[in-house]
């Protein structure tokens, strides 16, 4: 549950108080901040960082704030792309659009190179043109297939029922370690998607034994993880490890968000009921161990590690599990799952990890490319800030609208209540969330909660 923040409004010598009730709303979280400031990142990011470049993609950013410029090979690649496609299906404007086609062709040739990784370049790039707009599926369409084959032909390996992530043999599922990271479950949704899309149905159970596998071995009984399982060739075990966390045993807060989606995209693909409770296992284990270090919603990069100067936040693990949530909300009607969203939402458009002001090239901060490594900003974190923005759409309830006036003052424009010496003005449309622009911040009010002395009770959005 949200930890609410409750405060008193004194006004005709009346006192009243309330917690912050009702339907969400995108407003704290989205409007005249978060999507403003990732627009002008945005579009900094295609002119200036990548000198409208299509051959030009970015992974992190410097301590400073200074994107590093890398080619198509960084498994971050289809990030950009996606980035532009959420923007277009935020707002609906047409640039995005054109920014979106433009790098999604820049990541056209990993749909036939070696990377385990080719699930995140192909898919958040053609995957999410193909999702959005229907004139392009006869060209994005085969990438996807395309991808989904280089995937299984070169990473998947039906003795072990899994698909190799890491070791020194790329190329080859049948020799040396076979390394499977946590990762990988968010790559799945390539094959998935192509074993339900005119590909071999037999890649959905490939994707299944994989998450089947991941589970039995990756995941402890509590749903928390570790990072990389090897694999001996005959499907043994060799050994576990966290690769990018504290200690061999401990948990990575990013690895633990990617289990989270990754459960709940299998379930969304899949309908089978297993996945999803191992969805909610590691979700459950993800929120509490985040609560538990601090309750801003804002994971540390290991959750078991000492809180210090080598254990930075991730704004990244945030951002992946809030969007997960949402999807989980959907799926289950479970309110905490939209509570817990909204939370997570509200810390990343705060000004500890929203990069307003900053001068950082970045939308967000306090992202970690791993334990021990400084904070910086990463497009992935962006990413799925702006997909959770998106599903966030999806599934809030409208508020309710405002006509004629507002506790007895007219609504001006539809949209502006001028409250005089009372209250001044208050941006209403939204009501009962309102803008006070006195106080510079959004508040809860119920009309009716209004009194004839002019009194009426508040709570600031979390």
């Amino acid at each position: 549950m949200i930890r609410k923040r409750v405060y008193l409004l004194v006004l005709a010598g009346s006192l009243i108080l309330a917690e912050l009730v009702g339907a969400p709303s995108s407003i704290a979280i989205r409007e005249a901040k978060v999507l403003g400031h990732a627009e002008e990142r945005a579009q900094r990011l295609a002119e200036q960082v990548l000198g409208n470049d299509r051959e030009k993609f970015v992974d992190y950013t410097t301590t400073g704030g200074t994107w590093n410029v890398k080619n198509d090979s960084t498994w971050c690649s289809g990030f950009v792309p996606g980035i532009y496609w959420y923007l277009w299906a935020i707002t609906g404007e047409a640039g995005w659009r054109d920014l979106a086609m433009k790098w999604t062709e820049g990541v056209r040739s990993r749909a036939t190179a070696t990377d385990n990784d080719t699930g995140f370049q192909v898919y958040e790039s053609f995957g999410l043109g193909y999702a959005f707009d229907e004139t392009l599926r006869s060209n994005y369409g085969p990438v996807l297939l395309q991808g989904a084959d280089t995937l299984v032909n070169q990473r998947y390996n039906p003795d072990i029922g899994c698909f190799r992530s890491w070791d020194q043999n790329l190329t080859d599922p049948y020799s040396g370690l076979f390394e499977v990271n946590i990762d990988q479950m968010m790559n799945l949704e390539l094959i998935l998607w192509a074993g339900l899309n005119g590909g071999p149905p037999e890649y959905v159970d490939y994707a299944v034994s994989h998450a089947d596998k991941t589970w039995e071995h990756n995941v402890r009984p509590d749903g928390s993880t570790y990072h990389v399982v090897s694999y001996n060739l005959d499907g043994t075990v060799d050994s576990k490890r966290t690769h990018q966390g504290w200690t061999r045993d401990s948990t990575w807060s990013r690895g633990q968000a990617w289990a989270v989606y990754g459960y709940t995209m299998v379930y969304r693909y899949t309908g089978l009921p297993r996945m999803l409770s191992r969805a909610i296992r590691c979700y459950d284990y993800f929120i509490r161990e985040t609560i538990l270090d601090d309750n801003n919603y804002i994971p540390y990069s290991d959750f078991d590690a000492p809180l210090d100067s080598r254990n930075p936040r991730d704004t990244s693990a945030g951002a992946i599990v809030a969007s997960a949530a949402l999807e989980l909300y959907q799926i289950t009607g479970d309110r905490r799952y939209l509570m817990n969203a909204e939370a997570i939402l509200g810390s990343l458009s705060s000004p500890q990890f929203l990069t307003i002001g900053w001068g950082w090239q970045s939308i967000l901060g306090g992202a970690s490319e791993k334990w021990g490594r400084s904070d910086v900003g990463a497009i992935f974190a962006d990413f799925y800030l702006l997909e959770a923005l998106y599903r966030w759409e999806l599934v809030e309830q409208p508020p309710a609208q405002v006509t004629g006036s507002w506790a007895g003052y007219d609504v001006l424009d539809s949209h502006f209540v001028d409250t005089g010496d009372w209250m001044g003005w208050m941006l209403a449309r939204d009501a009962p969330y309102l803008y006070h622009y006195g106080l510079e911040d959004w508040l809860y009010v119920e009309n009716s909660t209004v009194s004839d002395q002019g009194a009426w009770f508040y709570a600031f959005r979390p």
